[in-house]
């Protein structure tokens, strides 16, 4: 099970301070708090924080005001933009980076240990609310970590000091999905396009996302080291930057990252099992376009054809409609022919040219 804390679950407030006069010529003064909530050793994640700065330059003052909400679970994340109203659900990079540093395993010694390579010190111990925490020191930030979780961070950067502590710390407690719910704002994507997800069943939804993350980023992992292995084994000078694979030593990665996923007749059983299970609602979907006459109707359609990630159009016309429906056309062709596809070279000759 991937850990980011050693401890199951907590709710933490936090107090912020912010001071500085940078060069000489800006004055900065900011006060504020935070929370951070989590569950499931931290792969469940609330964090809130409301901040007020204000800035001094040349006898001119400006007050700014932010407020900012991140939940991650798992691997997915979701950013609250209180000004558009909108939340913003996107893959978590975290999973994907402890996945490449850490084979998935332990967030917090991935953490330290990335500290380390970066110059970081273990300098200590402190207390923070009579918790015994490590005391690390990094590039002018000092924190005090408790079992993977910051309870003091402080730095000095540029003339700018920054102090954030915890006030309340409460750990091993029970938790709800109450207690990470989100602003009824509609879901977009990072392209700003609506996601009609059903908010009820939301955990079982990124739970399900969050697996098939996982899935292929332990498969992109297992590809990608035995194709370096095979790599290194061919002869290749992997210190050399100028160096080029060469056609040899490229067919040997490619069959090595085959093998360590089963094998090309695996491979190819799973890629044509995927497009012929998304092909099964093909005449349904195609019918669908065949009868819309508006924006609406058609979104609907992608939504059909696509439930996680479906296009989204601005605008409808007999011409789009048309170059739709006939690249559906070209698919449902191809489908015999990616039924009997027995390689992957054949596979990809199934294929309508795009």
């Amino acid at each position: 099970m991937m850990k980011r804390y050693d401890v199951k679950s907590g709710k933490i407030e936090y107090s912020i301070k912010e001071s500085g006069n940078i060069m000489g010529m800006v004055k900065i003064k900011g006060v504020g708090k935070k929370r951070l909530i989590f569950d499931h050793y931290g792969t469940k994640d609330l964090t809130e924080e409301n901040k007020v700065k204000k800035e001094t330059t040349g006898g001119q003052a400006k007050v700014e005001k932010t407020h900012t909400l991140m939940y991650m679970n798992k691997g997915m994340m979701y950013r609250v933009d209180f000004k558009k109203k909108t939340i913003v659900r996107m893959e978590n990079p975290a999973m994907a980076m402890n996945a490449m540093m850490g084979g998935g395993k332990n967030m917090k010694q991935t953490a330290e240990a990335m500290m380390k390579s970066m110059g970081g010190k273990k300098t200590g111990t402190d207390k923070v609310l009579g918790y015994t925490c490590d005391v690390w020191n990094l590039m002018g930030v000092k924190q005090c970590i408790y079992k993977g979780i910051p309870l003091r961070i402080e730095s000095n950067i540029m003339g700018l000091k920054s102090v954030q502590v915890a006030t309340k710390a409460d750990f091993n407690i029970v938790l709800t999905d109450d207690d990470f719910k989100l602003p009824e704002y509609p879901m977009v994507d990072m392209m700003g396009q609506k996601l009609n997800l059903d908010r009820k069943n939301l955990s079982a939804i990124d739970e399900k996302a969050s697996i098939k993350q996982a899935k292929e980023m332990q498969n992109g992992m297992k590809a990608m080291a035995a194709a370096m292995g095979a790599l290194q084994k061919s002869g290749f000078n992997m210190n050399d930057p100028h160096a080029k694979p060469s056609q040899a030593q490229k067919k040997a990665m490619q069959d090595a990252a085959m093998a360590a996923m089963g094998g090309e007749d695996a491979m190819l059983a799973s890629a044509k099992k995927e497009i012929l299970d998304d092909a099964a609602d093909l005449p349904a979907v195609k019918t669908c376009f065949q009868n819309a006459n508006s924006v609406k109707e058609a979104n609907r359609c992608e939504k059909k054809a696509d439930s996680e990630y479906p296009v989204h159009h601005t605008q409808w016309n007999s011409t789009i409609k048309s170059d739709i429906l006939k690249e559906i056309d070209a698919f449902e062709k191809s489908l015999p022919c990616i039924k009997k596809a027995a390689t992957f070279s054949a596979l990809k000759q199934c294929m309508p040219e795009e």
